[in-house]
């Protein structure tokens, strides 16, 4: 549930997310307005972890001095029983909500709805109104833009199918259970989750949280650092922030990760920084992982891209990721010698929001590009990168170029090779 400090971070970045879906004032008897906001709860109900619907919120102007709800509609929808026979009468299985009302930063009250996942099978819609909703339509939050929709790509169906999936394993799992059919010490490994789960658990809490929507609402880059091995009490909470400080690279000047003054979480500690071009949010755990969340930002068409100057949002220098790679490997390699471990530390890259971005040269000292190269898919994600000993002695820098590769060979760009990439990282960075 969002809290007004929360609402105001989201109504900051000026338009709804996946998981936040802004609704104007409405009445609770006004049947059009309640088939909106049904088909919004359908919709987050049927996505990991669901979502919010906030009340009193016009997404021209979600900050502006008009919004909130007058009495009789704060009253009607912070009704949970009138309001969820309202919406239930749209949804089977019934929809789990949770109601609260909050406050407006221009002082007028506005009504939460907490949607939550689905329990056991995805909602569907059991009722038509008009051009709003259909009988038995799966609707989906968007991957391509923040809306409730009932068409879907196949990313959009694979996740509500997995996220089914996930729930009737684990169904199976506590019937077993429950049967005796697993006891004590003899589960099988199956019932432990992987440390690669274990780790992804603390990534995604991360990415959830409210206060980055900032960074975590635009297009941006995952660099994710972490033993092959899960201890949740592997680095003593006292030394989460040296270990951070003393394994920061500094190979343009400007620090991977820029750390001044650490906030304390429960099992992190970490830092959200913005200004102009380094919007970058990080976390170090007790476990290990180190998630650094870096906004691309809005980047003009320059001198020598295609298209000349026309666009000035939704491009993303070549060098970009190139070079944020490069400092991240660099800085896992230092952060494993400073823990001192023996296993191997795990590098994987991830990207979010990137569909429709488009790669610019950004330096007047490289040839331009001769097509438009745009990035079509909405997410990106590498392989697993092992830094070892042996990594360490051979350099880390041809691992971060191939990561590059990787993924500027998918914005369709035939060109790219690894000699022209080390050729960047020579001239870009210090020795």
């Amino acid at each position: 549930m969002l809290s007004n400090e929360e609402l105001d971070a989201v109504l900051t970045v000026g338009h709804e997310t996946r998981s936040v879906e802004f609704k104007s004032a409405g009445n609770l008897t006004d049947k059009a307005f309640v088939a909106l906001v049904a088909r919004a709860a359908l919709a987050l109900a049927n996505q990991r972890d669901g979502g919010n619907i906030v009340l009193g919120i016009d997404d021209r102007d979600p900050r502006g001095a008009r919004n909130g709800l007058d009495e009789i509609q704060l009253r009607d929808w912070k009704n949970l029983d009138a309001v969820a026979d309202k919406l239930n009468r749209y949804a089977d299985p019934p929809l789990t909500l949770r109601i609260e009302g909050r406050q407006h930063p221009n002082g007028n009250p506005v009504v939460i709805i907490e949607v939550s996942e689905f329990s056991e099978i995805p909602s569907l819609c059991m009722k038509d109104f008009g051009n709003t909703l259909a009988l038995g339509q799966l609707y989906t939050r968007s991957l391509r833009k923040p809306e409730s929709s009932m068409y879907h790509t196949q990313n959009e169906m694979r996740e509500v199918l997995d996220l089914a999936t996930q729930k009737g394993v684990r169904r199976f799992m506590e019937t077993a259970r429950g049967s005796g059919f697993f006891v004590g010490p003899g589960e099988p490994a199956l019932a432990a989750p992987s440390h690669e789960k274990q780790f992804r658990e603390q990534i995604d809490a991360m990415a959830a949280d409210p206060l980055l929507v900032p960074i975590t609402a635009q297009a941006h880059f995952r660099h994710l650092i972490y033993p092959q091995s899960f201890e949740a009490g592997r680095v003593p909470y006292e030394e989460l922030k040296s270990c951070v400080r003393d394994s920061t690279v500094r190979l343009r000047g400007w620090p991977f990760p820029f750390t001044k003054d650490p906030e304390h979480g429960d099992d992190f500690v970490g830092e959200t920084t913005m200004w102009q071009r380094h919007n970058e949010t990080w976390r170090f755990f007790t476990s290990g992982l180190f998630a650094d969340f870096k906004a691309i930002g809005d980047w003009p068409d320059d001198w020598d891209s295609f298209g000349g100057n026309s666009e000035t949002t939704g491009n993303m220098p070549a060098w970009f990721p190139l070079l944020h790679f490069t400092e991240a490997l660099e800085f896992a390699a230092r952060l494993r010698s400073k823990l001192a471990l023996a296993e191997p530390m795990v590098v994987r890259f991830e990207a979010a929001n990137m569909a429709g971005r488009k790669l610019v040269v950004a330096d007047d000292n490289r040839s331009g590009f001769h097509h438009a190269y745009v990035y079509r898919s909405p997410s990106w994600r590498s392989e697993e990168i092992l830094i070892t000993d042996e990594a360490v002695l051979s350099g880390t820098r041809p691992l971060a170029a191939e990561a590059a590769k990787h993924l500027l060979a998918r914005f369709g760009w035939e060109g790219v090779t690894t000699d022209l990439l080390e050729g960047i990282q020579a001239s870009a960075l210090n020795a």
